[in-house]
């Protein structure tokens, strides 16, 4: 099958949306996340320490299984059989420059990011506060949706 050709100006185009600047002021974000596998995890600390590096005040809610990710002994767990174990991806991302998961949640905590976990999946699960990490909030379903309806933007991550 023949390559079909650029439609030309197409890459001025492209080129000139990219130096778009965001009109919007964005004071707060909700970041919610409802899994506990590494990539998930990482994702959403990606976002939250790429948000409040922009100066947007960033709120993340654990819930379900994500509420594992908070627990003092959280071990990552692939999406699916056959992935690549979560060694390897953190070796290839150490060795590409990039930060790992235990040093981008660290990152979040000194920056500020309010870390906050859901009532109902702690009671649910069994768990108790004191299997999780310090410094973390732990919400009822209202006082998590008064939150979310005050930020101006919500993520989910699940």
């Amino acid at each position: 099958m023949p390559r079909k050709k650029i439609p030309k100006g197409l890459r001025e185009q492209y080129k000139k949306t990219m130096k778009r600047a965001i009109n919007k002021k964005v004071g707060a974000i909700t970041i919610i996340i409802t899994e506990d596998t590494y990539d998930k995890a990482i994702t959403a600390f990606n976002f939250a320490v790429s948000a409040i590096e922009m100066g947007i005040k960033v709120y993340m809610f654990f819930t379900a299984r994500g509420i594992n990710i908070l627990r003092k002994s959280y071990k990552p767990r692939r999406a699916k059989w056959g992935e690549a174990p979560i060694g390897w991806k953190e070796f290839f991302i150490k060795r590409r420059g990039g930060a790992t998961l235990g040093q981008l949640m660290y990152q979040a905590k000194d920056m500020g990011i309010q870390m906050n976990m859901c009532y109902s999946s702690m009671i649910s699960t069994g768990l108790e506060e004191k299997m999780f990490i310090n410094g973390i909030k732990i919400l009822t379903m209202p006082e998590f949706l008064q939150n979310a309806i005050e930020t101006d933007a919500n993520f989910l991550i699940g």
